[in-house]
């Protein structure tokens, strides 16, 4: 008797405090990179905000590595000084004047 109610609680527990994954999908602004297959030093970065709206995009020659951190550290930031700041949009070379690169 004593094992049953131990299973029961212990399964009474595990069903309590299990939290599932709700339906709703999180939206959030994001930045994506894009380069043509014959031109790999081309790249084109494109900033959307939470409603997935382009909010800017720059063409850039160079080759932005996004697996490092600092790459990604600096997209993020430019993410959210494009959000926060609606007259940052109307900068044009955002990403040049970010990385140090020719435009």
């Amino acid at each position: 008797m004593k094992k049953i109610f131990l299973t029961l609680s212990l399964i009474t527990i595990a069903f309590l405090t299990v939290n599932a994954q709700t339906t709703e999908s999180v939206k959030q602004a994001t930045w994506v990179i894009e380069q043509e297959a014959d031109q790999p030093k081309v790249q084109t970065v494109k900033f959307y905000d939470d409603n997935l709206q382009l909010i800017y995009q720059e063409t850039v020659n160079a080759r932005l590595n996004i697996s490092k951190k600092k790459v990604q550290k600096a997209l993020n930031a430019i993410l959210d000084s494009l959000i926060s700041q609606q007259d940052f949009r109307q900068n044009k070379n955002v990403l040049a004047a970010s990385f140090k690169l020719k435009h």
